[in-house]
């Protein structure tokens, strides 16, 4: 008597179950790496935003030079408030530091500063 019996074998599940555990194992790293790229993005886009008021603020007032202060500048950052803190230090006639600090769960462990002045390009460091 012979049966005809249809499904898989135990071989067949646990090599399908082993190669999608190795592309997980690839996959997950990268889309964490995606999304932390991503965040960052967001964060540089509202340092540019506070460096584009920063210039206007100094066309207005050269005398005084640049502003610490984020009320003298009219600049909304409230679409990324929720992930980031935005902070300007170190604000001269010549330049400033802008950082952007991480301040949702997604983002704690990151951060962005930018180092604008006049006389050089803007420098750029993400954490």
């Amino acid at each position: 008597m012979r049966r005809n019996a249809k499904g898989f074998t135990l071989m067949e599940l646990m090599v399908v179950i082993v190669i999608v555990a190795i592309l997980a194992a690839v996959a997950v790293p990268l889309y964490i790496n995606y999304v932390k790229d991503a965040q960052r993005s967001e964060a540089k886009g509202a340092i540019g935003a506070v460096i584009t008021a920063e210039q206007t603020y100094f066309q207005a007032n050269p005398a005084t030079g640049y502003t610490n202060t984020m009320t003298n500048l009219n600049v909304d950052l409230s679409d990324v408030s929720h992930n980031w803190t935005i902070a300007v230090t170190n604000a001269s006639t010549t330049g400033f530091v802008v950082t952007a600090t991480g301040a949702s769960t997604q983002t704690t462990s990151l951060s962005v500063t930018c180092t604008y002045s006049r006389s050089a390009p803007p420098v750029w460091v993400e954490q």
